[in-house]
């Protein structure tokens, strides 16, 4: 596209940074699963009508011109604020944190439309339930998945075979679950119980944030998070600023979910 073109996108505001005494640099996962990045200037003057638009979480569609370096924001237009969201402290660390994980995966022209729609189903379930902590394991589970790094679940990522109840373990660095007879050398393994397994597999099989609803204890929760975590944290190479947050608001208070995951279809 030739600069001075102009031209619109629809998007969720990931992040922004202030350039300069007015300027703004907004990051957003666009529709297509993209991550794009673009200046808004002047949008920290007292006359200009976009900030209210460009702050994080919000659903956008904006007008921008094409240029040689970073594309200008010349219209924008808050199409959803989330701001039952943003007047929840706990939802609001959630929100940013997947927010984060979103930013870390997108690749700038790199499109991935189910990467898009998972984030925004998210941020609208974290909306209608804060207090859902599933919501973040799900995201997290199926977000690997949709950037083609979903853990094995269903079979040793050793010998192949199929993963029995009660009879699995887990390691990050060989990409999912391990029978108990495998022990690959070299390998990081941490326990995988039978509730954590099916929690998985139940995440797995129902990608939609407002899919059923599981019954989490608080064991069963930091187990399934500290794995999860472990993933993307492999995956990026880096650890997740917002993680603190999120964990410091949230208390890790027991959270009790429904209903109980049960040990059929394991």
């Amino acid at each position: 596209m030739p600069p001075g073109r102009l031209y619109r996108v629809q998007g969720v505001v990931l992040k922004s940074a202030q350039m300069g005494e007015g300027d703004l640099l907004v990051t957003l996962l666009t529709r297509d699963g993209s991550k794009l990045r673009a200046m808004a200037w002047g949008a920290r003057k007292l006359t200009s009508r976009k900030m209210g638009h460009l702050e994080p979480l919000t659903l956008v569609d904006l007008a921008l011109s094409k240029t040689r370096g970073i594309d200008g924001i010349t219209q924008a237009q808050s199409l959803e604020t989330f701001a039952v969201l943003k007047s929840s402290l706990e939802a609001t660390a959630k929100a940013f944190y997947l927010s984060e994980l979103v930013d870390g995966f997108a690749l700038e022209g790199g499109p991935n439309p189910p990467m898009y729609d998972l984030f925004l189903g998210a941020l609208r379930a974290v909306q209608d339930s804060a207090d859902d902590s599933a919501v973040v394991l799900r995201f997290q589970l199926n977000l690997l998945q949709v950037n083609g790094f979903m853990p094995e679940l269903y079979r040793c990522v050793d010998c192949r075979r199929r993963i029995l109840p009660g009879d699995h373990r887990f390691s990050v660095s060989l990409g999912g679950a391990l029978c108990s007879g495998c022990a690959p050398p070299g390998a990081a393994i941490a326990p995988l119980s039978l509730n954590a397994m099916k929690a998985l597999r139940h995440f797995h099989r129902n990608p939609a944030p407002d899919a059923p609803r599981l019954r989490i204890p608080p064991a069963l929760y930091e187990e399934i998070k500290s794995l999860l975590d472990g993933a993307v944290r492999y995956w990026l190479d880096r650890d997740i600023r917002s993680a603190k947050f999120m964990e410091h608001v949230d208390g890790r208070k027991a959270k009790t979910l429904h209903p109980n995951p049960s040990t059929q279809g394991v």
